[in-house]
């Protein structure tokens, strides 16, 4: 069966275009054709480099031989065919050219190869003449050929890129399979919803702009109506009037602009909807081009899609809506205290694990994934920033109210484990057949030795300090695995009633330090092994509060990644996917990965995010000026880097997507913590079991322009001391703020910006 991609294919520029499959382009590569032309047109360069043409006559016959090359369109298909912008069906999909440059492949290994994924490319080759490389690549959500063309331009810093190939209808040269320099079928193949997107320098050139432009808006006089009023709304917030407003010439125009787009009216309505409301409240200053370049600058640089509304646009909204002044904002609210929400593109491996499971259980499950992952992994040691050896411990628990369902973690869990239990399997019998030959001897007779092969990594939640020590001695360097339904059973692990001795395995099972017990009887368990054990484990909130009280100062609390769920009453009965061969047939190539791992494995890329992340980590510290924090981010930073190696391993490649997720994890672990945990980890101890609220950025608490009497108000309602210096001296430090000479202080352009992608 043929797999059809959206690009269109064609015998040469002349022919008729149809859809193109996989099989068709491969078959084009491959044709003796395609071989022959290419090596025809290299073979002029090598006579240019001779001497012996010159290039004008050089690039006259590259020009007819390429017209003997069969064509993709990557842009579009065409509906009857021809290539026409009128009739283009767009794939979603751009292609960019770099051209005149001596080593093609030299540029895709150093600038592109390990960016793959980041840029969203989906095939690259040398173009026929073997000077110039072309990316095909997924356009970015919402942006025309021409932006994404910009885009991608911006990402290589590339200024001198190839403007022409914003029009739908235009062709690329299939050249032989040997200049391919990579290709992701299955994003090639990929179905993408995707429609012609006008950019503003296209539809001023175009006789329809100004009615496609409103097309959408045209068609809902409702919307329009809704955006007029927040538009109105926000003059008022100014004390402006509609009357004043578009007769004052070009600065005040602009100017009364930007005090409207200061208040975040992009929040509330789309670029061009609210195109659409300047030329009803604005029709002289929507006309200029600084009208347009102002709107746009501000929805690219300065618009926050996803942070928290500020109280007055929160009132705006609402009383757009129903013409009714919305309740205040509660402090929950105000401050985003929800958990980060997960990246929009996850990795493979991930996007695979949690596609049977409903969303709110996804985070849980993501968090609950890589111990079982981790102990797949054998004799294999990541170096740390600071040159330390780390393996892949996982320690995770689930904190979320009763009948929540927890047991997500074991729905994911199972598939993943499917081949260490098939082997514990094998190998429990082995044991039961051992144990029955020792009872069936008499008293006096020889025992047979048990035997030293008897690996056995899942580890039941009937624990015994014996049988933990017995199993690190039997498994020979791999990973020991458990899933815990309650936390409590860990007590079990107690010696002498001494709950700390929990703490220790924990921490020494983060250290892969050793562990074991000295006992004299000839029956009894002695040994020292290392502490490989990864686990899983689930409890209510108060219960886990109760449980990890003793542990909240001594450091164990941090080696622990936290999950939650976050359920509302009334919520439906979620379903759950079944998890079938074909998904374990998808997941086995992964699970095949991390079990040929071996030796120290090192990647530039992965300092790079363990810089990234501690950077992140501090900056989150002192925009709350909480030193707890800034303890328990340590190991957190450490925990994500984890997953993002043991991603790397199982996927096969590092990506943007995995960089995301690990930045992603620490930040949603480092949440649960604090809200869990956070005043206990304040008080020591010292308080009762409460559920605290999560942490909160100071710097965001406060408008872009503030007095240090600002924050002293923001601190107070903290709970914490006024004196603000050390931490306006910290922000200043970070690039986060300016002060200037009448002693205001101002949030930087870099800090505004990394906010706004945060």
């Amino acid at each position: 069966m043929e797999t059809l991609t959206q690009m269109g294919i064609a015998q040469s520029v002349k022919s008729s275009v149809t859809p193109c499959t996989l099989q068709q382009l491969y078959a084009q590569m491959d044709s003796p054709q395609t071989a022959k032309i290419c090596a025809e047109i290299a073979e002029d360069l090598e006579k240019v480099k001779r001497g012996e043409i010159s290039r004008e006559t050089f690039e006259t016959l590259k020009r007819d031989k390429k017209k003997q090359l069969p064509v993709l369109t990557p842009h579009a298909t065409f509906s009857d065919g021809l290539r026409s912008n009128k009739t283009a069906q767009p794939s979603g999909l751009s292609m960019y050219d770099i051209d005149h440059i001596p080593n093609p492949r030299l540029y895709f290994e150093t600038k592109v190869r390990n960016r793959l994924s980041e840029l969203g490319i989906v095939m690259a080759h040398e173009t026929p003449s073997t000077e110039g490389l072309r990316l095909i690549f997924e356009m970015p959500k919402g942006m025309s050929l021409a932006e994404a063309q910009k885009w991608m331009s911006e990402q290589l810093d590339d200024t001198d890129y190839d403007g022409s190939t914003k029009d739908y209808a235009r062709c690329s040269f299939i050249v032989p399979r040997a200049y391919l320099l990579y290709i992701d079928e299955e994003e090639l193949c990929k179905h993408r919803e995707a429609e012609v997107i006008e950019t503003s320098e296209n539809s001023e050139n175009s006789e329809n702009s100004e009615n496609s432009e409103n097309s959408e808006n045209s068609e809902n006089s409702e919307n329009l109506d809704r955006n007029l009023r927040i538009f109105d709304r926000c003059l008022t917030e100014l004390g402006l009037k509609q009357e004043d407003i578009d007769n004052v010439g070009i600065y005040n125009w602009h100017n009364t602009l930007v005090a409207i787009l200061s208040i975040g009216i992009c929040r509330l309505m789309t670029e061009a909807e609210l195109r659409s409301v300047l030329k009803v409240r604005m029709p002289n200053y929507s006309k200029e081009q600084d009208c347009k370049r102002l709107v746009s600058d501000f929805y690219k640089d300065y618009t926050r899609m996803n942070a928290p509304m500020s109280q007055q646009l929160r009132a705006i909204y609402a009383e757009s809506m129903t013409g009714k002044k919305d309740k205040p904002a509660t402090p929950k609210e105000l401050l985003g205290e929800e958990p980060p929400r997960l990246p929009l593109r996850l990795p493979k491996l991930i996007k695979l694990l949690v596609s049977k499971e409903p969303d709110i259980y996804k985070p849980a499950a993501i968090m609950s994934v890589f111990p079982a992952l981790g102990a797949h992994l054998v004799d294999v040691h990541f170096p740390y920033a600071d040159n330390t050896l780390h393996e892949a411990t996982f320690m995770n628990c689930v904190v979320a109210p009763m009948s929540s369902g927890k047991s997500c973690i074991n729905r994911v869990c199972e598939p993943i484990m499917a081949d260490i239990k098939a082997r514990d399997d094998e190998n429990r019998k082995r044991e039961d057949a051992w144990k029955e030959e020792c009872r069936s001897m008499g008293a006096n007779k020889q025992k047979p030795k048990r035997p030293d092969d008897l690996t056995i990594q899942i580890m039941s939640s009937d624990l015994t300090n014996a049988a933990l020590v017995q199993k690190l001695q039997d498994a020979h360097g791999h990973f020991l695995y458990t899933h815990i339904d309650e936390v409590e059973l860990f007590e079990q692990l107690k010696v002498n009633g001494k709950a700390g001795q929990i703490g220790k395995i924990f921490r020494l099972a983060f250290d892969c330090g050793y562990y074991g017990q000295e006992r004299v009887g000839i029956q009894s368990v002695t040994g020292r092994p290392q502490m490989r054990w990864n686990w899983n484990a689930a409890s209510t909130i108060q219960r886990s509060q109760q449980f990890f009280r003793p542990m909240i100062a001594d450091g164990t609390l941090s080696r622990i990644s936290f999950a939650t769920i976050l359920t509302k009453r009334g919520m439906p009965i979620p379903v759950h996917g079944i998890y079938d061969e074909a998904f374990c047939e998808a997941l086995k190539p992964c699970i095949d990965r991390l079990c040929a791992a071996k030796g120290i494995i090192d990647l530039p890329q992965a300092k790079r995010l363990i810089q990234k992340l501690d950077k992140e980590a501090k900056d989150t510290a002192w925009l709350m000026d909480d030193e707890q924090y800034e303890k328990q981010a340590y190991r957190a930073v450490v925990c994500a880097w984890l997953r993002a190696m043991v991603l790397y391993i199982a996927e096969g490649k590092w990506s943007k997507e995995i960089e995301n997720l690990a930045m992603w994890s620490m930040k949603y672990d480092l949440w649960c913590k604090m809200h869990f945990f956070g005043q206990l980890l304040q008080a020591q101890m010292a308080g009762e079991v409460v559920r605290a609220r999560g942490p909160k950025n100071m710097l965001d608490m406060l408008p872009d322009d503030f007095t240090e009497e600002d924050i002293r108000q923001v601190r107070r309602s903290l709970g914490k001391d006024e004196d603000p210096n050390q931490q306006l001296a910290m922000w200043k430090q970070r690039g986060h703020i300016t002060q200037d000479n009448l002693g205001v202080f101002h949030k930087t352009p870099a800090y505004l910006k990394r906010k706004k992608h945060s």
